[in-house]
């Protein structure tokens, strides 16, 4: 609670400190000055006086008072000063400024006043400890001064009385420390500055002592409204303010200062106009923020303001940097503060009555109403800034308006014109600057909504002025060089607005971006300008330096913009498809001939090279181009003297420009040249112009032809006829010689001219052949063909293409030759071949030719035409198609001793299908290229299934051969010709007599030497290693399988039966089929069920004889019996066929359906009635359970049925007079009915066993029914063991290898304890505890080396340390020693570990547990390993389908089955290597240990977990193949299942259920799976040592 005597404490103020505190806010200079001119502002006063007094002069010493001292006024710098006055003459201060004046944070409340916040006048603090205030006008004084408690006092009262009239508002100062007044300069410009936005303050004096330092004096010009525009949004975004009007007024300030030690004391005179543009704002806020901001100031906000901005033109701030230079460092201009800051803005102020210490971000001051922090030297933020945008933009608006006039009245007086564009991109220049957004401090928010409100106060872009005028920003485009010399009316900036103001134009916002030039702006520009042949080239060059990839601009497209301004007129350069090479015909050319308009003119084609001109699509304008303009009519008939088939001027210099560039011609642009010289007359002969073709170049070699009188070329004037000029002429068509038809014409006028002259004469006269020549030459019948034999009718004229070089091949072939007898030996090489094959002499005949002959009736020509075509396959018929001959018989062949001509695919290069029939090409011939001409090297698959199936082998030899004939190729037939094959009936068997063909499918290849049976049954054949092979892909089997040894039983079971010898061997075969019935489909063994093939045996009573015979019959599965209850069967033996009684037959026949005899023998007993117990139901009682256990002990077929009597308790034997029991045989509807000594039955946990009294004792009975209720069998095995056991003597018993010796120490322990009760009768009634018998120790297999099992002497933990005959250690309580246990599960272990030594363990397979889960009849050699994964081995049996592809096809189980068992193998510290992975096709065998070598059946790991542990749950598989593990260990010690090996399975894994535990534990659930394997670890161990424990002494 509170202290109620205590009360309400004021809150204490450390005036000092909250006074230090505010000042050290105030960290610019002049503070006291900036208050006091506000204060002297908002009091309405237009004139101030600021006195700087040294103590001389303020009458601090009297002396120095009476005289005021020098007029020379001392030095500023050194001189100090101990008090400042200020002094104005306002308003005098009423009573409530008096009231506010002595009270920290009483501001004006005024809205209309600057001051907000009460503190202006506390910064007099800074400078002195006593201010004092006077005002003469109220006649009032208040002085200040503090107490040694730094409490702060002031004294208020009425001035003293006196004369002066002195009406001015006084504060003074007396200074903390003395110290000289702020220099002259600095202060003259802040008092510059702080004066231009004062509302009424208009004149600022300063004095030192007496001496005026300084004035300041402000002069307001005639405002002038300037009218808003409209697109103009004058209300603010928030809806607070609104804009009502803008006014412009100049202001000028002059300034007067004296400064020391300069011009004799003299007032240094000063003046700058500026021009203040001020928008009246009227003020709306809601309540809410009134009221927020009147607590905030203690007042409301203003209903109205104005704000104010000073913009400086561009001739203004010109001449104020040229005055600004005029004035030294020393003594700088008092308006620098003023001036205009076009380069960083970060000069100019926002003004607040005075300036603050926040930038604008723009050339210009600004002042107005902000709201103030407290030492206003920073501003808060507010929306009135948007007014300040506003204004910026309509003063840059106004401006650009006043450019835009002046670059109209340019326009319109064009002298002037490019002078005064410059003036007005200054001017431009200097407003964009101005209103450039630089970054304000210290907020730089100012400059930011500034900005924004500068840019979207308006619905228009920002206009700008551009290369054509003033222009939306959008419109114009950024200043490119390139760009300025052909596109001359886009509108674009200047280059100095580009360059000075780069950085401003990359900021402009989005609608008022510049943007670069574009290929469309260039495209518009030029379809609105028509360029000149400057302008032209500047275009054409920036098309070319363009970079391609970043240009979306075709040539296509430029050139339909462009329009050249040419000497006839406009000339689109869409028009333009060609130009002149300056470097090929442009210096040879003719400038003065006609050319075409679609040409570049060469004026500005000779600017450019090749490539650059071609990249716009024109091509060159070849020679060819030029020849064929002037050959148009249309050009030809305007002037003759241009008409080269009508002047002979002009034809001469046509040629010669034409032979000047006609060895840099193309062959193509040479040929189109003769085309248009052909057939004109072009060429000046002796005979006037004529065609090329009519022309010939002077001869003077020849007499032969002078009397001709033929048109000889004539010189052309100015050009100098050489070899060169020669072939010129001749390439155009003028001839050299005569035509060779004028030849033929000469040769039979002359006499003397023979047909080899003339190819003399050709041949010396080739090169200069035409065309025409050769093509006369071709068609003349001129040449001669040679006789054959004599025969002269032969020897006429003909086409040289119809005859053959005279060469003895084509003789044989008896081809027509040309006529050689005249001439040399005829040589391929020499020049007179040379041209006779070059004017139509056939080298060689053609293929047609070839083909016809080789089918020819002459065999000489046949079979030389064979060889000739095979040896020029490749040289001279590399075009032979072999299927254009299918249907020709042109191909040697024969076929058993017969020779023909055969066609293609009747024929084969295999000599060895002639065996078979077929025809093979003749053996001289075997070396040509067969394959390349088209001939197969064997018949089609098709066609031999055709000819084996129509003609199969007909004997064993021919057979053999064809085999192997077929096996050299195997790849021809594909898997279904070898399906079709294996059905066919091709295979030859039994002796020629009795010849039997069959399908390749039954036969084999086993020789069959071992069975007299199979050889039988089954058709063998040997037919030599490749043949075997070839039916072995037919379908050959390699052996008899067990499969077809079923097929064969089921087919004919009696011829089966007769063949195998009778019973014995059947039982034989029939046991065979029982081992491998895995090997057995399915189909068949249900085949097998339903066919009567089942072997029955049934006993037969016959008179006369003692014993039993047997009857055999084939029968279905419903016609046999298994025998699994001897007594039925001995019931019901002749009326039942049975199973042979083996256990594997017996498994065999119940797999294919048969039914157990237990299963179709229904047995009732009569209603038994129970009489007193006797001896003998005690004595019975006591032998079972004293036998019982040995009998299980040594009984391992079955598992228990139900539990094992222990104790009386699960065992009560009841006597009753008779016991009758009825069989019936159900499948027979046979009944039978026995008088039986004992049967027992099972009552909820015991069995109850009723013995007779009237009938026979017998043991056998009891030992029947026992099995029968126990194991649910009665077998004769069985039955007889349980029987001996229960009846033997234990003597025998013992001689027999039972474990006897505890049963002895028992009887012994009997009589002891009898003889003690006799003794000790007289002492005690009650019985004494009775001794805990020992349980017996599971005992390990005896080998002849027994080392690593022997216990060591002084091993067991127990006292008594004799040992039994098995080894093991004997404690007299009977405890197990742990170090016993420990031991030997590391011998398990080590067993495992040195795999091959001699060690006391098992060394052979393990026995099955009853449910298989390791198996006794595991055969290690029908496991094929074939591979290793992690060092592990891989196995499969021989059964598996395609063991190559094993490994691949279960890559991914294998992978996680290994994995699983190698982290299995690190915790029971074994190696990998004595582990094995099998695979096999059926059966129930999980795992099982051969020679200490532990085989895993990845079967079951497949279907069992794979999906799991492919799914990332790995611990169900991890749990399975632990205890898998475990179980097979435990067989290194046993090879039993029995409670030996329980015992060392449980050991086993409670040595490892902790390393097991950590494998379990990173997912969370180890702790359910230990509590599980511990439960299945203690149910292992209570049901050893149960079985171990004397029902009647001790139960668990």
């Amino acid at each position: 609670m509170w202290q109620l005597q205590q009360g309400n404490a004021p809150v204490t103020i450390d005036t000092r400190a909250l006074i230090d505190k505010v000042l050290a806010r105030y960290s610019g200079e002049f503070t006291v000055f900036r208050e006091l001119l506000q204060n002297s502002d908002d009091a309405g006063c237009d004139a101030a006086e600021i006195r700087f007094e040294t103590a001389a002069f303020s009458g601090l010493n009297p002396e120095a008072a009476v005289n005021p001292g020098s007029p020379v006024l001392p030095d500023l710098k050194t001189t100090s000063a101990t008090r400042w006055i200020f002094k104005n003459h306002g308003k005098p201060f009423t009573p409530q400024d008096w009231s506010r004046l002595p009270k920290i944070a009483s501001g004006n409340p005024d809205p209309r006043k600057i001051g907000a916040f009460g503190v202006g006048f506390y910064s007099l603090f800074s400078v002195t400890e006593a201010p004092y205030v006077s005002s003469a006008v109220s006649g009032k004084e208040m002085e200040f001064s503090w107490d040694d408690e730094d409490q702060l006092f002031y004294r208020f009262g009425d001035l003293p009385l006196t004369a002066s009239g002195d009406q001015w508002t006084t504060f003074k100062m007396p200074l903390r420390e003395a110290a000289p007044m702020p220099p002259v300069s600095e202060l003259m410009q802040f008092l510059a500055s702080s004066i231009t936005f004062m509302v009424h303050l208009k004149n600022v004096t300063v004095f030192f002592d007496h001496h005026c330092v300084g004035q300041i004096n402000k002069f307001l010009g005639q405002s002038q409204v300037i009218p808003i525009p409209t697109e103009l949004k004058r209300l603010s975004p928030e809806g607070n303010m609104i804009v009502n009007s803008v006014q412009q007024y100049p202001i000028t300030i002059e300034a007067s200062v004296m400064f020391p030690r300069c011009d004799h004391m003299r007032m240094r005179e000063m003046k700058v106009d500026l021009v203040v543009f001020t928008a009246e704002v009227d003020v709306t806020v809601s309540e809410k923020l009134s009221k927020e901001l009147n607590r905030c100031m203690k007042k409301n906000p203003p209903p109205s303001l104005k704000y104010s901005l000073i913009y400086t033109g561009k001739d203004e701030y010109d001449q104020s940097c040229v005055y600004e230079q005029q004035h030294s460092p020393e003594f700088p201009s008092a308006f620098r503060g003023l001036r205009a800051d076009l380069d960083g803005a970060i000069h100019t102020r926002v003004f607040i009555g005075h300036a603050t210490a926040q930038t604008t971000g723009i050339g210009g001051h600004m002042a107005s109403h902000f709201i103030p922090t407290v030492e206003r030297e920073s501003i808060d933020l507010v929306e009135l800034l948007y007014v300040g945008g506003f204004l910026c933009r309509m003063v840059y608006g106004l401006e650009v308006s006043k450019i835009q006039k002046s670059w109209e009245e340019a326009v319109a007086g064009e002298p002037y014109l490019s002078l005064s564009r410059a003036l007005q991109d200054q001017h431009f220049l200097h407003l964009f600057k101005f209103f450039t957004f630089h970054h304000s401090t210290p907020s730089s928010k100012v400059a930011e909504l500034l900005a924004k409100s500068f840019y979207g106060c308006s619905t228009l872009p920002l206009r700008i002025l551009s290369s054509v005028g003033v222009r939306g920003a959008p419109d114009v485009r950024k200043f490119d060089p390139v760009f300025a010399k052909f596109l001359k009316s886009l509108p674009m900036l200047s280059k100095d607005v580009t360059q000075d103001c780069e950085h401003a134009i990359e900021r402009l916002p989005g609608q008022h971006k510049v943007r670069a030039i574009s290929p469309s702006d260039v495209l518009q520009d030029l379809r609105h300008h028509i360029l000149d042949i400057e302008e032209l080239l500047a275009c054409l060059c920036w098309w070319i330096t363009s970079t391609q990839d970043d240009l979306a601009l075709s040539a296509a497209d430029l050139l339909g913009a462009v329009t050249l301004r040419g000497t006839g007129g406009a000339i689109p350069l869409s028009s333009i498809t060609h130009f002149i090479d300056s470097k090929v015909l442009g210096p040879h050319i003719p400038p003065n001939g006609p050319l075409p308009l679609f040409l570049i003119p060469p004026g500005i084609s000779m600017h450019f090279n090749y490539e650059e001109l071609t990249s716009f699509g024109w091509g060159e304008f070849t020679v060819v181009s030029w020849l064929q303009h002037m050959s148009r009519p249309d050009v030809a008939s305007v002037d003759e003297k241009y008409d080269f088939t009508r002047s002979v001027d002009w034809a001469s210099r046509v040629l010669s420009t034409l032979c000047r560039v006609w060895p840099k011609l193309s062959e193509d642009m040479r040929s189109e040249s003769r085309e248009v010289f052909r057939n004109k007359p072009c060429i000046p002969t002796s005979k006037g112009l004529r065609c090329p073709e009519s022309s010939y170049l002077p001869v003077a070699d020849n007499a032969l032809f002078h009397h001709l009188g033929l048109p000889i070329v004539s010189p052309i004037p100015g050009f100098e006829v050489d070899e060169g000029t020669k072939n010129f002429f001749l390439s155009i068509g003028v001839r050299k010689n005569p035509p060779i038809q004028l030849l033929f014409y000469q040769m039979p006028s002359t006499g003397n001219w023979t047909m080899f002259n003339l190819i003399d004469y050709l041949v010396q006269e080739e090169p200069s052949l035409t065309s025409e020549d050769f093509s006369t030459l071709k068609s003349s019948k001129i040449f001669m063909r040679e006789s054959l034999q004599g025969n002269e009718e032969e020897n006429t004229c003909h086409c040289i293409d119809k005859l053959y070089p005279p060469v003895d091949v084509f003789r044989r072939l008896r081809l027509p030759i040309i006529e050689w007898s005249g001439k040399s030996e005829w040589m391929d090489t020499s020049p007179e071949a040379q041209l006779l094959y070059r004017i139509g002499l056939n080298r060689f005949p053609p293929l047609l030719t070839v083909v016809e002959l080789c089918s020819s009736s002459d065999v000489g020509a046949q079979e030389t035409a064979f060889e000739y075509l095979c040896n020029k396959l490749h040289l001279q018929y590399s075009h032979y198609k072999p299927e254009d001959f299918r249907n020709v018989e042109f191909v040697p062949a024969e076929s058993n001793g017969r020779t023909c001509l055969k066609k293609l695919g009747e024929v084969y290069s295999g000599t060895r299908w002639k065996a078979l029939g077929f025809f093979a090409v003749q053996d001289r011939y075997l070396s040509m290229p067969l394959h390349q001409l088209g001939v197969a090297q064997h018949p089609p698959t098709s066609e031999l299934l055709d000819a084996l199936e129509k003609s199969p082998p007909p004997d064993k030899s021919i057979a053999s051969h064809w085999f192997e004939v077929f096996f050299d190729h195997m790849a021809i037939f594909s898997t279904l010709d070898l399906i079709k094959l294996s059905g066919l009936p091709i295979v030859p068997t039994g002796p020629p007599s009795a010849l039997k063909l069959l399908p390749p499918t039954q036969c084999y290849l086993d020789p069959i030497t071992k069975s007299v049976l199979y050889a039988e049954l089954f058709v063998s054949v040997n037919f030599g290693t490749k043949a075997n092979h070839f039916l072995s892909a037919c379908g050959l089997k390699n052996r008899v399988s067990t499969e077809d040894v079923a097929e064969a039983l089921i087919k004919n079971p009696e011829r089966f039966f007769e063949l195998a010898g009778g019973y014995d061997g059947y039982l034989v075969e029939l046991r065979k089929l029982a081992y491998q019935s895995q090997d057995i489909s399915n189909d068949t063994l249900h085949k097998m069920s339903r066919s009567p093939a089942l072997l029955g045996l049934r006993r037969v009573k016959t008179e006369g004889k003692a014993g039993w015979d047997y009857e055999h019959q084939f029968l279905t599965y419903q016609g046999i019996t298994i025998v699994d209850d001897m007594n039925d069967y001995q019931l019901f033996s002749d009326c039942l066929f049975i199973a042979p009684q083996e256990e594997a037959l017996e498994r065999f026949y119940a797999s294919l359906g048969c039914s157990y005899l237990s299963a179709v023998v229904l047995g009732r007993c009569n209603d038994l009635h129970e009489i007193p117990s006797t001896k003998t139901c005690r004595e019975v009682q006591s032998l079972i359970l004293e036998r019982l256990p040995l009998f299980v002990e040594n009984y391992t077929d079955t598992k228990p049925k139900v539990t094992i009597p222990s104790n009386p308790d699960h065992l009560t034997v009841k006597a009753c007079k008779k016991i009758l029991v009825s069989k019936t045989l159900v499948s027979e509807n046979r009944k039978r009915t026995k008088d039986v000594w004992a049967v027992a039955r099972h009552e909820g946990d015991s069995i109850e066993l009723w013995i007779s009294k009237t009938a026979k004792r017998d043991m056998y009975e009891v030992a029947t029914s026992l099995c029968r209720l126990l194991f649910g069998t009665n077998k004769m095995n069985t039955t007889v063991l349980l029987g001996t056991i229960l009846s033997a003597d234990l003597r025998f018993l013992k001689r027999g290898g039972f474990l006897v010796d505890q049963i002895s120490q028992q009887h012994g322990d009997t009589h002891k304890a009898a003889r003690k009760e006799r003794l000790a009768g007289s002492i005690s009634t009650t019985n004494p505890p009775q001794r805990e018998a020992a349980p017996q120790i599971p005992s390990l297999p005896c080998t002849a080396d027994s080392g690593l099992l022997t216990i060591r002497e002084g091993s067991s933990v127990s006292s008594d340390k004799s040992l039994n005959i098995a080894g093991h250690p004997r404690a007299s309580r009977g405890v197990i020693s742990q170090s016993y246990i420990r031991n030997n599960v590391e011998k398990a272990m080590q067993a495992c570990r040195f795999t091959g030594e001699n060690s006391a363990v098992h060394t052979g397979v393990s026995q099955f547990l009853s449910n298989d889960f390791c198996t006794v009849s595991a055969d290690v050699g029908c496991l094929r390993p074939i591979g290793h994964v992690r060092n592990i081995q891989v196995c499969i049996d021989e059964g598996i389908h395609d063991p190559g592809t094993f490994m691949k096809r279960m890559h991914g189980p294998l992978a996680r089955f290994v994995d699983i068992i190698i982290t299995l193998s690190e915790i029971y510290r074994i190696p990998t290597a004595t582990l094995r992975v099998f695979y096999d096709v059926s059966g129930r065998c999980i795992a099982f240990n051969s020679r200490r070598i532990i085989y895993l059946n990845l079967r079951y790991f497949e279907v069992w977990h794979d999906e799991q542990v492919e799914g990332g749950s790995r611990q169900n598989a991890q749990m399975t193949w632990f205890l898998a593990l475990a179980h097979e260990i435990a067989h290194n010690l046993t090879d039993l299942h029995n409670s030996d090996h329980e015992f060392w399975f449980s050991a086993i894994c409670e040595a490892h259920l902790v390393g097991f535990s950590q494998l379990l534990r990173p997912t969370n659930t180890w702790l359910r799976y230990i509590l599980w394997l511990g439960l299945i670890v203690l149910i292992v161990l209570s049901a050893f040592l149960t079985k171990h424990v004397t029902s009647d002494q001790h139960t668990y």
